[in-house]
């Protein structure tokens, strides 16, 4: 009886770790433009038109719709040349909003610095309404040089990671993003390796 119940708790163990809802990264890059979507193809059209653009050439992109329920959200866009010091004078304001269903809702601004590619990280987990957003698709937008200063910025990709993501990605464009090992699978071939070994060890005994 002892047997089969640690077989029934060990087995439990490994389908409850396989079945959890699994992590997603939605990627949006050149891949999926769409007419009014300018994310460069590869590094060496950044300077570019249509990419390389000014205040007077904001945009947006929506996420496709992911359904489920995530305990993380988490936003990351990949610029070109934002030259931010974190100080008002001599610093481009590249901001990004999103839609919550009413209005936009500034994330913050881009980070970076000058002629190099960099991600810049925005939680969302917080928002009330971040979960609703993503089921239905979530809604971004970019507002150019906000002080009218005449910088020009370029983007790579967005990456939306809900529960950590399944994809690991580079800033830079026209590199794929490569598969990831998530922690449910990892917990999951961890209970199927401590069945795997008890087994062995009974049939040994």
């Amino acid at each position: 009886m002892k047997l089969v119940t640690k077989l029934a708790a060990v087995a439990a163990l490994a389908t409850s770790a396989l079945t959890q809802a699994a992590p997603i990264t939605d990627v949006q890059d050149y891949s999926n433009n769409t007419a009014t979507e300018f994310f460069v193809d590869v590094d060496a059209n950044k300077y570019n038109s249509p990419y390389y653009r000014d205040q007077n050439s904001d945009w947006g992109w929506i996420h496709n719709a992911i359904a489920g329920t995530f305990s993380s959200i988490k936003l990351q866009v990949s610029a070109f040349d934002v030259d931010y010091y974190g100080v008002q004078s001599f610093s481009e304001w590249d901001r990004i909003e999103v839609f919550d269903g009413i209005s936009w809702v500034s994330l913050g601004l881009l980070q970076g610095a000058t002629d190099v590619w960099a991600f810049t990280d925005f939680d969302l987990t917080g928002y009330s309404w971040a979960q609703t957003q993503v089921n239905n698709g979530l809604k971004v937008r970019m507002n150019i040089d906000l002080q009218n200063e005449g910088w020009i910025v370029t983007l790579g990709k967005a990456t939306l990671s809900l529960d950590g993501g399944n994809q690991q990605c580079v800033p830079t464009p026209g590199i794929p993003c490569t598969p990831s090992v998530s922690a449910p699978g990892v917990a999951g071939l961890f209970g199927l390796g401590a069945l795997a070994m008890f087994l062995r060890r009974r049939v040994g005994a």
